[in-house]
């Protein structure tokens, strides 16, 4: 059967592809965070601690989606104009009297209808994710400042307001969110055939479609979660800030492209784990945090990311290879 073989396919992933052990990447995570907290005092107290996964949800819930592209083989740049798109939608439709929490499910329709763009371009019409996700966030970027020229900031419900800087037994709401689409996305990955598809999409495109897998539903449906879960971000952002805003989204792309290079995603595709990107955003919420407690410049910041992005993707390529060289070096030097 096709399941079968798409099975076989995935289980015989290139050897390089476990380059570095999840649990190594969370032990060097953990001791990091562990060694700030003994050199920034302010940083281990529990309401810098709140706020700092506050801060890792909205990214997190953006990298949820982006992890589900990564793994067909693709990328999704339209994230950040997505963002601010969906939360100027927000802010009208409450404008409007419409409750921001169904405001917010419209918002997450629209991302979807933008990600069902990027996913028809890129499985029917074979256009480069790049280039297809990137004509589409200028789409979006263009949409958001037409909508808010000259419009007045709504002002947003008090209960919104609460939902995006509230906490329950001392748990912002917004982390809550972000545990949650996990879980739904673990569990529908783990019941259905959706994960061994994704994969099996992203590792070898070609062969995937020789063996019956249906990679223009999945390619699409990836993207479609991806717009969807980018414009739930969107919504989260909006109530963290109550307001919104043409540009407020733009530094999440390259957020939630970091936590997903951080947590170990495969940029080739074929291999992802939803969990360790939330895991990545909490350690670059955790970076940006210290960063911002010592006083360092933005551009600095900015600087500091893009060397992360292309440490992880040195280590998560070259780091089986590197550590197999270590080893046969260190055994050679034993037996002499």
């Amino acid at each position: 059967m096709p399941s079968d073989r798409s099975d076989s396919l995935v289980a015989s992933r290139r050897q390089g592809a476990a380059a570095i052990p999840i649990l190594v990447r969370i032990g060097i995570v953990v001791v990091l965070l562990l060694a700030v907290s003994l050199s920034v005092p302010y940083f281990a107290s529990v309401d810098n601690a709140m706020g700092l996964l506050a801060q890792a949800s909205i990214v997190a819930v953006a990298a949820l989606g982006l992890t589900l592209v990564i793994t067909t083989g693709g990328i999704d740049l339209s994230v950040g104009g997505v963002i601010s798109l969906s939360g100027l939608v927000d802010v009208i439709l409450i404008g409007a009297h419409v409750p921001w929490g169904v405001a917010i499910l419209i918002g997450m329709l629209l991302g979807g209808v933008i990600g069902a763009v990027n996913g028809a371009l890129v499985a029917f019409l074979r256009v480069p994710a790049f280039v297809a996700t990137f004509g589409t966030l200028g789409i979006a970027a263009g949409l958001a400042l037409f909508i808010a020229n000259g419009r007045r900031t709504t002002v947003l419900p008090d209960s919104m307001i609460e939902f995006g800087n509230g906490t329950v037994l001392q748990l912002p709401y917004l982390v809550i969110v972000a545990v949650a689409v996990l879980i739904v996305l673990e569990v529908a990955l783990r019941v259905t055939p959706w994960s061994m598809r994704l994969r099996a999409t992203g590792d070898n495109f070609r062969v995937a479609v020789l063996v019956g897998v249906p990679t223009r539903p999945i390619l699409i449906g990836a993207y479609v979660a991806s717009g969807a879960l980018a414009s739930l971000a969107g919504g989260m952002l909006t109530a963290q800030l109550s307001t919104a805003g043409p540009q407020q989204g733009e530094p999440y792309t390259l957020s939630a492209i970091a936590a997903c290079v951080v947590g170990g995603v495969d940029l080739m595709g074929g291999r992802g784990r939803l969990w360790a990107s939330c895991l990545g955003a909490i350690f670059l919420a955790g970076l940006g945090n210290v960063m911002n407690l010592e006083g360092v410049q933005p551009f600095i910041q900015d600087l500091a990311t893009g060397v992360l992005i292309v440490v992880a993707v040195l280590l998560s390529t070259r780091g089986r290879e590197w550590v197999a060289r270590f080893g046969e070096s260190f055994r050679k030097a034993g037996l002499r």
